[in-house]
């Protein structure tokens, strides 16, 4: 998956940034606290209409279905 952890400048504050593996398109959730919680993380991106998908064993994040079919087609 394409999440990762971006700390902020007050301690324990941050984002965790979703990267579509297509076109490269950011989502950010931000956390609180030390409260890095992936799971909420991927709810809050799917409201927002990304998906994740396993492709080959590996998992992938796409902003859009567009995206992921093009992915699929350039890598399959």
């Amino acid at each position: 998956m394409s999440k990762e952890v971006e700390w902020g400048e007050i301690h324990g504050d941050g984002e965790i940034v979703c990267t579509c593996d297509e076109c490269g398109e950011d989502a950010r959730i931000e956390f609180y606290d030390c409260n890095v919680d992936y799971r909420e993380a991927q709810r809050e991106i799917e409201k927002q209409g990304w998906m994740s998908s396993r492709i080959n064993g590996d998992w992938y994040d796409f902003c859009s279905m567009e995206c992921r079919n093009a992915y699929i087609k350039k890598n399959l």
